[in-house]
């Protein structure tokens, strides 16, 4: 039997759910207990057979998405917050600083969680971390004390270069080529969010399977001018 165990503060419980919701979606007997005490969150996931095979490689992914989005947030909430910009743009900004190192940032994090079965994420973050903490406030030291939204839109504009991805925007939920709901923004904080998992996403072009809303498509037209298609 193949046994998880991982623990956060419990301040940081979104990052405990994060994980359980994404093994719940697991095919098979994979039972799972969330407990608190000592002002922790710890969850606790059971699986055999090839279904057990499967837990360990999905919560190191979901666990790199952890670090690599929530956690960076955090620093980026306390180190960047640039003249300019109202509060949902500079939360855009974050998003997209986010996403401009997310696939390095991932794989750095993924080397150093193979074969782990137990995680202290705090814990592991202050000890086996620190190289891509002191990286994360290079990038926020960069960030201009003054940003305009011209240069907030060129910089959305640049990061999706090479990329040939799409996602799919219906109803205010994000889904990718393979229809499954992206859910990488409930990471930042404030629940889910259209505009920065699109952005979180990484996708060059957005296909709008409903009428977006007046706030997404003030977004698309700002941000993915000549990128977005519309089928609803």
């Amino acid at each position: 039997m193949m046994e998880l165990l991982v623990s956060e503060r419990e301040e940081r419980f979104r990052y405990i759910a994060y994980i359980a919701g994404a093994l719940a979606a697991l095919r098979g007997d994979v039972r799972t207990k969330i407990v608190f005490g000592g002002g922790r969150a710890k969850l606790c996931a059971w699986a055999q057979g090839r279904v057990g095979a499967c837990v360990l490689p999905l919560a190191e992914e979901k666990i790199a998405e952890i670090y690599c989005i929530g956690y960076k947030y955090e620093k980026l909430c306390a180190e960047v917050r640039p003249a300019g910009l109202d509060d949902a743009e500079q939360e855009l900004l974050r998003a997209a600083l986010i996403a401009a190192d997310l696939a390095a940032d991932l794989r750095y994090v993924r080397a150093r969680l193979k074969e782990v079965s137990v995680h202290t994420l705090d814990g592991f973050f202050n000890f086996r971390l620190r190289e891509l903490a002191e990286k994360w406030s290079g990038v926020a030291a960069c960030v201009p004390r003054a940003f305009t939204r011209g240069e907030l839109a060129e910089f959305i504009e640049y990061l999706p270069l090479g990329s040939r991805g799409r996602v799919f925007l219906k109803g205010c939920a994000v889904y990718d080529a393979r229809c499954r709901r992206l859910q990488r923004a409930s990471l930042l904080g404030g629940g889910a969010d259209s505009l920065c998992e699109i952005l979180l996403s990484g996708a060059a072009k957005v296909d709008c399977l409903d009428v977006p809303t007046e706030r997404e498509q003030l977004f698309l037209r700002r941000y993915f001018a000549g990128r977005v298609g519309f089928y609803a």
